[in-house]
């Protein structure tokens, strides 16, 4: 998969912008806050259709400016297409549309076509971080590859949000019809099941893909592996048992029955999917508590890379990769891996402050960046 050019308009500080790009590697350099992160969000954006870096759309639009977008062109090993994703104020509310090749789509049809993968500093957190980080690595990872994911992934959250309203009403009216809750459990219990089983399966391919990329980075010195902890009413524990649909639906409402009075008294749902965990361990320890910098790094690192290979594996090609200033945060020998691993299979986009943290590689190009204008060099 290749992006071919980048129009956007009004984005972040870019006025306007219509850039070709045709090589496989794309050095984007400049001083702080000058715009090289917004380059990429505005790929970022074309292609999921939702901002990398805040929830809130509105702070995409530039200074003074009722509208924005972004647009890009690519080519795949089948055909080239052209996703453009607008935003724009009307009666002082924002509307967006998102269009494939000028036709407009849904975001369930624009999810998946144009496949990234986006390492920034804060995806160093993968791993010692809130386990929020990485059930959104999993499932992006999974949704890109897999629609009917991504489908199940909204229609739980709809319904985890009734679930929440019905707890929060009955806690404070202090009345609970019984009848109804069940209707939620079912629901939720269930679509709850399949989530996890999808979960499983990718999680064995990837953990056995980033433990290969991770022996190699240190050289086969540790063993690196990444296991599913699914939430229980005691704590957490390692998913080996379970293992289908029907199996894990009767364990999420015999769990639901046990916490009803205590998920009433605090108005949400305390088991499900939303709660779950990956236990990342390096020699059996777990790196987030035991590991050092080095192996955290080297543990994130290995699953990005890792993000990469499935989705080849699923889609017969490379996604495009982003890397937003993540050359300063890895030293001499994660970085050497890096770009041994992107250099001539992968194109990749990245921003750095001092150019020289990357040194020549076939068929890239440097970009400069100043005050919201690129220059190419």
């Amino acid at each position: 998969m290749k992006i071919t050019n980048l129009r956007v308009e009004n984005f972040r500080n870019y006025a306007s912008l219509n850039l070709p790009l045709q090589n496989a590697v794309n050095i984007i350099y400049g001083n702080n806050a000058q715009g090289k992160t917004n380059f990429l969000e505005a790929i970022y954006y074309a292609a999921f259709g939702i901002p990398a870096r805040t929830r809130n759309e509105d702070e995409l639009v530039r200074f003074t400016a009722d509208s924005f977008c972004s647009e890009v062109k690519f080519k795949n090993s089948y055909t080239e297409n052209k996703i453009t994703v607008k935003r724009w104020q009307q009666l002082n509310r924002w509307k967006k549309e998102i269009f494939l090749n000028d036709k407009k789509i849904s975001a369930k049809e624009h999810y998946g076509l144009l496949n990234i993968v986006l390492f920034a500093p804060d995806d160093l957190q993968i791993v010692k971080g809130e386990p929020g980080l990485r059930r959104k690595f999993l499932d992006m990872e999974i949704a890109q590859t897999n629609k009917y994911y991504y489908e199940l992934l909204v229609k739980y959250n709809k319904i985890l949000a009734q679930r929440n309203k019905f707890l929060k009403n009955a806690r404070d009216t202090e009345v609970t019809d019984e009848e109804q809750l069940k209707v939620w459990d079912e629901e939720l219990s269930s679509v709850a099941a399949e989530i996890v089983v999808i979960r499983l399966k990718v999680l064995k391919s990837i953990s056995q893909i980033s433990a290969e990329i991770y022996s190699k980075i240190t050289e086969e010195k540790e063993v690196f592996s990444v296991d599913y902890l699914l939430k229980t009413a005691q704590d957490s524990k390692i998913e080996n048992n379970l293992q289908e649909k029907g199996e894990f639906k009767e364990f999420y409402l015999k769990e639901m029955e046990k916490r009803r009075v205590l998920d009433t008294l605090r108005g949400y749902t305390s088991i499900g999917p939303h709660r779950d965990d990956l236990l990342i361990k390096v020699d059996a320890n777990n790196l987030r508590s035991f590991g050092s910098q080095g192996q955290q790094r080297s543990g994130a690192l290995a699953l990005k890379l890792a993000e990469l290979e499935f989705i080849k594996e699923n889609k017969e090609e490379y996604p495009v990769l982003l890397l937003d200033d993540v050359m300063s945060e890895l030293d001499g020998n994660r970085r050497k891996q890096l770009l041994t691993f992107i250099n001539g299979k992968v194109q990749t986009f990245l921003t750095v402050n001092d150019k020289e943290l990357v040194k020549y590689l076939p068929d890239s190009k440097y970009f400069y960046v100043e005050n919201g204008k690129i220059s190419e060099e």
